[in-house]
């Protein structure tokens, strides 16, 4: 059950912010050294402090390294903050919508969703973005059908219902898959989920749908937290409740929908950090959500990190490794929901 509780002092979520903050940005700065041609961490200081400098001392570089590090790793760790702020915040929104804390764009098909209807925009040659959009909102609409928005959504139902939705989009992306000529590119890509195609290109426009839609997020926390405590108290306190449920919904598409266009299905993520934030910080999402962000961040980019570094010769697509730590910790949650109805 989601509930608001454990209140703190504002000026100890500020420190808590800056502290994730910082956390974020030297854990971002030594991710530029991981990956399969090794550079020294002092090396990657030099680059980017000559950089700061000027060009003249850039020319006395290695090219290569400098290729490495601008063209292919920076650009990756941005979209791996991107992704991370995304699939966490849009968990936590789920969650709210639902009332339930196993509610997660993964979870409930909605990155099945997103990657067959990039499947097919790529196919067609469009614009793989609107068609993952789309999808994204169909199964979207498929899920608040089955499991129903009112009131607290049993787990059950909220489950089975993804689990349906995730099969049929499943199965028809790989139907699509296999009779592709593509199929052992980009199509397989978007099954195990990865940041080797970020660019600077697609980090601009994911962080253009991104921003205003996260900031519309952060705008509405108090009635975040509103819609936690119920629709009748939602209601009493002049929330539009529908209006409000199909504004998330249109948004937290789009912003899936995007980040799945880029990097694939990469579950999970939605599911750990909002649940390990409430457990520690409590579920007041005016204080909150800046956490859930910036703890999406800090995650996806450790398992990239994780992705690059454990094997020497290449690397394991990011989903798996997000698979590996959501996995069991899912299996945790149902055990502990399995034994609170119990009582």
């Amino acid at each position: 059950m989601i509930s608001l509780k454990k209140p703190s002092q504002p000026k100890t979520f500020y420190k808590i912010y800056g502290l994730l903050a910082l956390i974020t940005l030297v854990l971002a700065i030594s991710s530029i050294a991981i990956g399969v041609s090794k550079i020294p961490p002092f090396e990657v200081c030099k680059i980017l402090f000559y950089r700061l400098l000027g060009e003249g001392y850039i020319e006395t570089l290695d090219e290569g390294q400098l290729n490495i590090i601008f063209q292919l790793r920076i650009p990756r760790i941005l979209m791996a903050l991107l992704t991370g702020i995304n699939l966490a915040v849009t968990g936590a929104i789920y969650q709210a919508l639902f009332k339930n804390d196993m509610a997660d764009p993964f979870m409930l098909g909605i990155s099945s969703g997103a990657s067959l209807g990039a499947g097919i925009g790529f196919m067609l040659g469009g614009f793989s973005p609107i068609y993952a959009f789309v999808g994204a909102l169909i199964a979207n609409i498929l899920v608040t059908s089955l499991a129903g928005t009112k009131g607290k959504t049993p787990t059950v139902r909220l489950l089975l219902s993804g689990l349906a939705i995730n099969y049929f989009f499943s199965a028809v992306l790989s139907l699509l898959r296999t009779y592709s000529d593509n199929k052992n590119l980009t199509l397989f890509a978007w099954g195990m989920g990865s940041l080797s195609g970020a660019s600077y290109s697609r980090v601009f426009l994911l962080g253009f749908i991104t921003f205003p839609i996260l900031s519309c997020f952060f705008f509405y926390r108090k009635e975040l937290n509103l819609l936690l405590m119920g629709e009748d108290a939602a209601k009493a306190m002049g929330v539009d409740v529908g209006k409000l449920r199909r504004l998330f919904l249109v948004l937290s598409s789009l912003l899936v929908a995007t980040t799945v266009c880029f990097t694939g299905t990469i579950g999970f993520v939605g599911l750990i950090i909002p649940h390990m934030v409430r457990l520690v910080f409590g579920a007041n999402y005016q204080r909150t959500l800046p956490i859930t962000g910036l703890l999406g961040m800090i995650f996806v980019l450790c398992c990239d990190n994780l992705s690059r570094a454990l094997l020497s010769s290449s690397e394991i697509p990011l989903g798996i490794i997000t698979s590996l730590f959501g996995a069991p910790y899912f299996m945790y949650l149902i055990y502990k929901e399995r034994k609170r109805s119990s009582l």
